[in-house]
Order: C-alpha cells, then structure tokens, then sequence
C-alpha cells in the first residue's frame, strides 16, 4: 500500500497540554505562547492544545500561532463516561466532564471526536469507549508516550484502527517541551481547519514517531509529580517488561530512529490533488 502525497504536507500534533491545565496544570510549565514558539522552532505546523475538561485559553493564542506560521485548532481533553476524548474545532463544547450523548449533540460536521491513547494500562483511556461508541470516534490516536519495549499499548490501537476502517493520527500527549516532535502526524491538506480535518477524516495522514528512552519515560513520571503508587506501579511494570525480553526478544515494528509509517485504512490511500 503506497500513501502519494502532494507539495501541501503539514506536520501536525493534536495533543497538548498548558500551565492553565485544571488537572494537569501543577506540574505543566509552559503556556500557551511557550508551547506554540518550540513548535514552531521544530518545524510543526499544526496544533490542538487540549487541557484536560476544559478551553482554558482565548482567541490570543490562535492568532499568536498564525503570525508564526501555525494553525491552532480548538481542543479540549474531555472526560467522556469516565473516559478521556479529544475533541478538536467544536463549535461549541459540551461540559468537561459528560456523557456521549452530550458529545454528539454538540458534535457538528466541521468538529472532530479522536480516541486518545486507547488501550494504555488506564481507568481513563479511551479503549472501551472507542468499542462501544466507534461511531462517534473519527480518528484513533498513536500515543508518542512509549518505549522500544512497550509498544503492545500503541500496537493495539493500530489493529482496532484497521478493524474498524479508521486513520490513525500520532500525537506526543504534551506535557513537557522535550517530548515535541518525537510523534506527530504528516496530513496533505491546506493550512485550514476544515481542510486539515477533512484530510484525516480521508486518511490523507502519515504516522511519524520514535519511542521514548527509559530515561524519557522515567523523567515524565518523575516531573509530572506523580504519586507514589504510580511511581511503584510503573517501576513494577518496567521490571517485568525487563524480565520477559530476557527470555524472548520480540522486533519492534518501529525503529529507535525517526520513522514514517503509513496509517492503516482501505481501500488504497491517496492524497493527490484532483
């Protein structure tokens, strides 16, 4: 399967977090002007900034992205029957904390509803809600939180994208500067909400990722102030993923260098210009 794509290729990465977070807003630094400055610096060329239940920032934002060649989109990081969603260019946003049917009745045409690290080890993800409401959903996403051992997560969101004919989008889950442009996603469309939603929705996209070191991973546990059960849980975790390589190494389907990798969907993907 071949991915053809036009001269018009965004990079874009549509899970963020800021220092006006509610929930995550303790231990995340940057604002919005920090956030939207390193993108630009790397080459990004999209963005969502996604607070957890709620939009905590104004139209200031999005044009201090346009005058750096930036595109930012609406988000917000909604807990959605006890399960975290990204929903991205609504018109207007249901409550940060609903249900799916709020979801659907705010969802317009132009609005998008991406399923955000689904299958990770979490009361939050997404996994059942994806399974019981997929037609909600119009992307799933690649979390760019992983490692060269622990790819099962992200392995699984592929295989349900394929199953249920959905594209798939690579987005790093920002809370910290460094983990940009490590996993984001290439689009063929025009720098406009519309066209950029539209292109996913076609799967005109183009996963680009690498995984997390060790050292990564442990400093996000470490810097997002998590507690001390996690901290246990995810030492435990590493420690038996550790143990199992010992006894049978497995190929990781993605190298530890910058890869791209075409999304899964059918029939054929094409982003020609007609």
């Amino acid at each position: 399967m071949r991915l053809v794509f036009s001269l018009s290729v965004l990079r874009a990465d549509f899970h963020h977090h800021i220092n006006t977070d509610p929930c995550d807003g303790s231990f995340v630094r940057h604002s919005a002007g920090a956030l939207i400055d390193r993108a630009a610096a790397i080459g990004l060329d999209v963005l969502a900034i996604t607070c957890h239940e709620s939009v905590p920032y104004d139209q200031g934002a999005t044009r201090y992205a346009a005058d750096r060649g930036i595109l930012l989109l609406r988000g917000m990081e909604a807990t959605v029957d006890g399960h975290h969603a990204l929903l991205l260019n609504f018109r207007e946003f249901p409550r940060g904390v609903c249900t799916m049917a709020d979801v659907t009745a705010c969802k317009s045409p132009d609005a998008m509803v991406i399923a955000p690290h689904p299958f990770y080890p979490a009361a939050v993800a997404g996994g059942d809600l994806l399974v019981q409401d997929g037609a909600v959903f119009d992307a799933i996403e690649f979390s760019g939180l992983y490692t060269p051992l622990t790819q099962s997560f992200n392995r699984r969101a592929l295989e349900h994208a394929r199953k249920a004919n959905l594209p798939v989008v690579g987005n790093s889950d920002t809370h910290f500067l460094w983990q940009l442009g490590r996993t984001y996603t290439l689009i063929d469309a025009a720098p406009e909400p519309a066209a950029v939603l539209e292109a996913v929705r076609h799967g005109r996209v183009r996963l680009v990722t690498q995984p997390l070191s060790w050292v990564h991973l442990m400093r996000f546990i470490l810097e997002s102030h998590s507690t001390v059960r996690t901290l246990r849980d995810s030492l435990l975790y590493m420690f038996q993923v550790l143990q199992r390589t010992r006894v049978r190494h497995q190929p990781a389907p993605y190298a530890a260098v910058p890869v791209t990798a075409p999304v899964p969907r059918t029939p054929e993907l094409r982003a020609e210009r007609r």
